[in-house]
């Protein structure tokens, strides 16, 4: 009989726990409503209104400004995202700390799935074609009956293809006019 070599395979898993495939199983992109009840979850964080322990985030989360605000961007931890607060990227030139948590009025929130949302629908190439690869959710808070997309406040969500349930991995804050 002829003896075979032995084969050993190690593999490490990011994240782990409750939920976490088992090791070797493969997973499928989140379909478009997981994406949008995540995107729900994490803007529902943002507003104080979920708990941190509810939505997923990668170890390391990239925040984005959109190059009309000037474009700067911030790699952060996911325990300095614990706090809504802590959510914010300071513009390299100007100096100005862009938060990206939504401001209290605006409670009228749509989730496009697949779109990013800046007053109307784009696609997210348009502004960073990087991301536009991975799986993402525009979203967008008005004010109740707002009678113009000056006065909203948007974010894509950006998640993780190949992670279930879906985990943020990054977030593009955009507006109409900066």
């Amino acid at each position: 009989m002829k003896k075979l070599p032995a084969l050993l395979v190690l593999a490490a898993c990011a994240g782990g726990g409750p939920g976490s495939p088992a090791p070797g199983a493969r997973q499928e992109t989140p379909r478009p409503d997981e994406l949008a009840r995540a995107a729900e979850d994490v803007v529902g964080f943002l507003r104080g209104q979920v708990a941190f322990d509810r939505i997923r985030l990668a170890d390391t989360v990239v925040l984005y400004v959109a190059p009309e605000g000037g474009g700067a961007r911030a790699a952060l931890p996911r325990e300095r995202l614990r706090d809504p607060a802590g959510w914010t990227v300071r513009s390299g030139g100007s100096g100005t700390a862009y938060s990206f948590a939504p401001p209290a009025g605006a409670t009228e929130l749509t989730t496009r799935p697949g779109r990013h949302l800046n007053c109307m629908e784009h696609p997210l190439a348009s502004r960073f074609a990087e991301l536009a690869r991975l799986p993402h959710v525009g979203t967008r808070l008005q004010p109740p009956g707002a009678a113009s997309c000056l006065q909203s406040w948007n974010l894509t969500l950006v998640f993780d293809p190949d992670l279930r349930p879906p985990t943020l991995v990054a977030v593009v804050h955009d507006r109409w006019e900066w």
